[in-house]
């Protein structure tokens, strides 16, 4: 049995009940290496996050994003090649374009979008490329730098990058040999995780073993796309730590006023009702939801008038959690709000929403 194939009971592809580890404490881990954390979330406010963080600060970050997202899925790739990798590249039958499609068959299932090989060229000097064709991408720069840091992996030497809309929602993404930027070089570093134990059981499919709550989302393996089939909204399989480098860099360039920044950036898109506040009125579904997404253990959740308390243990892209429920709670009383929050080093998130 392919581990692309749909689990009977459930509906999930094998492989994601295979690679990944849903923890007692609301958290998701690799099996291959448990100090990676995995989420599944909403992905259809990365591109306007994006997009509005630069428009509060002024300036472009794609930079920053294509390098932080580099170094994350380079690192991921690694996982899944052979330790002998330098001793085949030096093989001349050493067969490029099968492990760059084992790379999209681990790719699609992820829901990032449906990638295919395009052309390549594999001669060991600075003319080399391999291209690929991306179409309805989770967000398109991220799977810019996807695909340069899996090739960084494949070929064991520094991508440059580029990309192009080749036909309507169709865009071709090529990589080639290039040096990163020496400023760059020793930046950006990722945090690894530790597991703790927890309080949570989810209910589990009795054929693959994954939460039963995963039923609940549609997997299109052509399109390489997830859904959400309650909410209609569109999931994606990555590592949170891929964003915390992104922020941490802004706030190195551009100062401590970057946390507010992002949290603003995500509370404007939040009010434009992507997100609404009857998806939390179960404090008990809400809780299981957040940790079948791997997204921590709720603990404190009290909506009212008044104002709104939450309480997350374990929690992963906390500036994003913080601007989505003020958002919610602006949206659902037609106001503006204040927010406050505190974020622990063993990453127990507090917020806080009053009114205005």
């Amino acid at each position: 049995m392919s581990t692309l194939d749909l689990c009977e009971e459930c509906g999930t592809p094998r492989i994601i009940t295979t690679e990944y580890l849903w923890l007692t404490n609301g958290d998701i881990a690799q099996k291959r290496d448990q100090r990676s954390r995995i989420i599944l979330t909403e992905c259809e406010n990365l591109d306007p996050l994006f997009q509005n963080i630069q428009e509060i600060i002024g300036m472009p970050i794609e930079h920053i994003i294509l390098d932080c997202i580099r170094r994350t899925y380079l690192a991921y790739c690694r996982l899944f090649l052979p330790d002998n990798m330098p001793e085949l590249r030096k093989n001349p039958d050493f067969n490029v374009r099968a492990i760059g499609d084992g790379f999209i068959k681990l790719a699609t299932p992820m829901g990032v979008g449906k990638f295919k090989f395009v052309d390549m060229r594999y001669e060991g000097d600075e003319n080399d490329f391999y291209t690929v064709s991306i179409t309805e991408p989770y967000s398109l720069i991220m799977c810019v730098a996807c695909h340069c840091g899996a090739m960084e992996a494949l070929f064991g030497q520094d991508q440059g990058v580029r990309y192009s809309e080749v036909s309507p929602g169709v865009y071709h993404i090529t990589s080639f040999p290039q040096e990163h930027a020496k400023e760059l070089k020793g930046r950006m570093k990722m945090m690894l995780y530790t597991p703790a134990e927890g309080a949570i059981d989810l209910e589990r499919c009795g054929t693959c073993g994954g939460p039963l709550k995963l039923s609940d989302n549609k997997w299109y393996l052509d399109r390489g796309v997830i859904m959400n089939k309650t909410a209609n909204r569109r999931l994606v399989i990555m590592g949170p730590n891929q964003f915390d480098p992104i922020f941490k860099e802004l706030e190195m360039e551009l100062g401590e006023t970057i946390p507010e920044v992002v949290v603003e950036a995500q509370r404007r898109f939040t009010r434009t009702g992507f997100f609404a506040i009857d998806e939390y009125g179960n404090k008990e579904e809400f809780r299981d939801g957040l940790a079948m997404r791997g997204l921590g253990n709720l603990t404190e959740l009290d909506i009212k008038r008044t104002g709104l308390k939450m309480t997350l243990d374990n929690a992963v892209l906390p500036l994003m959690i913080v601007g989505m429920m003020q958002g919610i709670f602006d949206v659902a009383l037609d106001i503006d709000s204040h927010v406050e929050w505190e974020l622990s080093e063993e990453g127990k998130l507090e917020i806080e929403v009053t009114p205005t």
